[in-house]
């Protein structure tokens, strides 16, 4: 995670409804900030501002596309598949749960089958 964040950090990210909206247009498929901006129906800096934010949560992920002609920009797509929120005791706790590739999966259950095999957990 590219930044230290706790339970108000996130509910600071999400209050926003454009954020939440991004978050949701980008979960299907990749898509540029023009395309999120006209989704959203706001400006591109206001999505600039959101998509940054995201980032810096690790909850959006770029990646650069070139096009036919050559031309480059960045698409965005939501990195992670679900945020569960817990009250336990007397505070908030938060658990974010990130998309992970087949490698990472692979490597996940592998660990886990190990483990499982000499007793430990």
């Amino acid at each position: 995670m590219s930044k230290e964040w706790g339970p108000d950090d996130i509910f600071d990210v999400l209050a926003s409804e454009t954020a939440r909206d991004i978050l949701l247009l980008s979960n299907s498929t990749a898509m540029s900030a023009g395309q999120l901006a006209r989704e959203c129906d706001a400006s591109k800096p206001t999505v600039y501002r959101r998509i940054n934010k995201l980032q810096e949560y690790d909850l959006l992920e770029q990646r650069m596309v070139i096009d036919n002609g050559g031309n480059h920009y960045n698409t965005y797509r939501t990195n992670m598949d679900r945020i569960c929120f817990d009250i336990r005791g007397d505070e908030f706790v938060v658990t974010i749960r990130f998309e992970e590739d087949l490698i990472d999966r692979f490597v996940s259950a592998w660990t886990k089958l190990g483990r499982s095999e000499t007793g430990d957990n």
